[in-house]
């Protein structure tokens, strides 16, 4: 399990811990979260047999849920099938005391693509932290949203200073997903408190690109916990961003209040959102796949996966000359994928891996790549977000910004 203020991995969840033994008297206990989500699981794939992430997911699950032998059993089917993604021994806590696990990973690493196609961008002092990266492309400006730092810093020709005008009150909030709206010299920034009093508190910040001027905030105001992670803006400034702990989508028209999109407890952790080019459809990553959601009626359908590949843990996601390029952390080694979508783009066809392994997604114990912003033909992103590191007290290492020339 990979969980950071503002980003949760999908497998290994680990829930609160129930009741224990109960007598043959009783009605049988309720199944526990563990088991109750590998059913989901268990649901899903009967619906998708061919779905690799899914599989993977169950496989996970059923380790969560104290299931080692149905663990195994899972994971030699991914063996057999020979599952393109490098699976880590530390996405299962049990699994690995069977003598035949240590095989079945070193099998998966074998089959495995590794490509490293990404080059360095630029670097940015460790103690940022950053959790995404937002880009402005009449000044050239790049921003990233600190984490334990709780502010923004503009980064432009080498140098690194505080973006924000004046401190953002009430303090305390994390920043997670932004984007820069070029046309209207805006900048969205979702940020939430994931610690403390406050846990579960979430805004969205509109700034002045320009001035660093706090325009706006929005907050829901419902006494319910969210966590506002990822952000799009459509050209008529429509912004749509997921609430991954309120399971659902929220939209702002017009700078108006929040109002929700795809309402909560719909989805398991939305996370990644992007626009199709015409801007009629949404596509939001949750914890094992995607959904469409149609702008004009608000219904949700599957995005089906044909691939025989995973599309599960997706952090960021962006819609690119009809594909969708997502960034994976969720499920094994974090990767960089493409997803070929079928004319109607309610199919993924195929997974086209552009970066994989890379070495700087590792380079500190426990660092994920997470999300990026599209530049041109580009995806600047972040390689090693390091929240393990400011939870164990661990030296950080410079954040590293790649940049990864996507196909046409």
């Amino acid at each position: 399990m990979r969980v950071s203020a503002g980003k949760m991995a999908l497998v290994g969840l680990v829930w609160a811990s129930v009741l224990g033994c109960t007598s043959a008297a009783r009605a049988p206990a309720a199944p526990s979260k563990e088991e109750a989500y590998a059913r989901r699981l268990e649901q899903r794939l009967a619906a998708a047999p061919g779905d690799a992430g899914i599989r993977y997911c169950l496989c996970a699950a059923y380790d969560d849920a104290g299931k080692v032998n149905e663990a195994i059993a899972c994971l030699e089917v991914l063996d057999q099938r020979g599952w393109p993604v490098a699976m880590l021994a530390k996405d299962f806590h049990k699994s690995p005391q069977r003598p035949e696990f240590e095989g079945l990973v070193r099998r998966s690493d074998e089959h495995a693509r590794r490509l490293h196609r990404s080059q360095l961008a630029f670097t940015a002092p460790a103690e940022l932290v950053p959790e995404n990266v937002a880009y402005d492309p009449k000044s050239g400006s790049f921003f990233l949203g600190s984490v334990p730092l709780r502010k923004i810093v503009r980064v432009s020709g080498g140098h690194v200073r505080d973006f924000a005008r004046d401190p953002i009150e009430p303090p305390g909030l994390s920043v997670v997903g932004m984007k820069v709206d070029p046309v209207r010299r805006t900048l969205w920034a979702a940020t939430e408190e994931s610690h403390g009093a406050e846990a579960g508190r979430s805004e969205l910040l509109l700034f002045d690109v320009d001035t660093g001027e706090l325009l706006r905030r929005f907050d829901p105001r419902d006494g319910r916990p969210h966590l506002f992670n990822d952000v799009v803006i459509g050209a008529n400034e429509d912004v749509f961003m997921t609430d991954s702990s309120g399971g659902g989508v929220y939209r702002i028209s017009g700078r108006r209040a929040l109002e929700p999109f795809v309402p909560a407890g719909t989805l398991e952790y939305p996370n990644g959102i992007a626009l199709s080019a015409d801007e009629k459809r949404l596509f939001v990553a949750y914890d094992i796949g995607i959904v469409v959601v149609d702008i004009a009626t608000g219904a949700l359908t599957e995005l089906r996966n044909d691939s025989g590949d995973s599309i599960a843990g997706i952090d960021g996601l962006y819609f690119h000359r009809g594909t969708l390029v997502a960034i994976q952390n969720g499920i094994g080694r974090g990767r960089v994928v493409r997803l070929t979508l079928d004319s109607t783009g309610q199919r993924v066809t195929h997974v086209e891996v552009l970066e994989s392994d890379h070495p700087d997604f590792h380079r500190a114990p426990g660092s994920v790549p997470t999300t990026g912003v599209l530049v041109g033909d580009q995806l600047q992103y972040i390689a090693n977000y390091q929240s393990h590191s400011t939870h164990n007290k661990r030296a950080l290492e410079d954040v590293r910004i790649l940049t990864l020339d996507l196909p046409h």
